[in-house]
């Protein structure tokens, strides 16, 4: 990549998903749907193949939900922890997938800032989130936690506004 495409790259706008949820997280009044309260991998050789293995704990309310999940790779295997803890409470997200995802390094050592996207869809609907870290899995997963995220308060502001005016249309 040319530095002028590098540049523009970075200096890009944050795709839609990310910014609603930046500017929802500064809203006083803006409750998460779920916090994250812990996240754990093991990356592990085992019989002679890689081995990733996660755990997530999550808070929806005042619960604690904790899953678990082996993946190809540190974010798939968070990914399928998650979801498994997440479609307990939203099971509207059964249909969710991340449908891309790409992350790009800038600079010149091993601390460099990394940019994670992901794009997202549930079969009516796409999304796209974007992440920056010096950490190449806080990206990834910081993209993936906010896809859902978005993707929840989304359909609980819909269910909302269709709940509190009787003559929307409920398909």
């Amino acid at each position: 990549m040319s530095a002028d495409r590098d540049s523009l790259f970075h200096e890009a706008a944050a795709p839609q998903a990310s910014r609603e949820l930046a500017e929802l997280r500064t809203s006083r009044d803006y409750t998460p749907p779920f916090l994250i309260v812990r996240r754990r991998v093991i990356d592990d050789y085992y019989e002679g193949k890689m081995t990733i293995d996660a755990t997530v704990v999550i808070r929806v309310g005042d619960v604690e939900e904790t899953e678990a999940a082996r993946g190809v790779g540190v974010v798939h295997a968070l990914d399928l922890a998650l979801r498994k803890a997440l479609l307990k409470y939203f099971p509207f997200i059964e249909a969710v997938r991340v449908t891309e995802t790409y992350m790009h390094g800038s600079g010149e050592s091993t601390e460099a800032e990394v940019v994670s996207v992901k794009k997202f869809s549930d079969g009516h609907h796409a999304w796209t989130t974007l992440a920056k870290s010096v950490n190449t899995v806080e990206a990834g997963w910081s993209s993936l936690v906010d896809g859902y995220e978005w993707r929840i308060h989304s359909e609980l502001q819909r269910t909302l506004r269709s709940s509190n005016n009787p003559r929307l249309s409920r398909r």
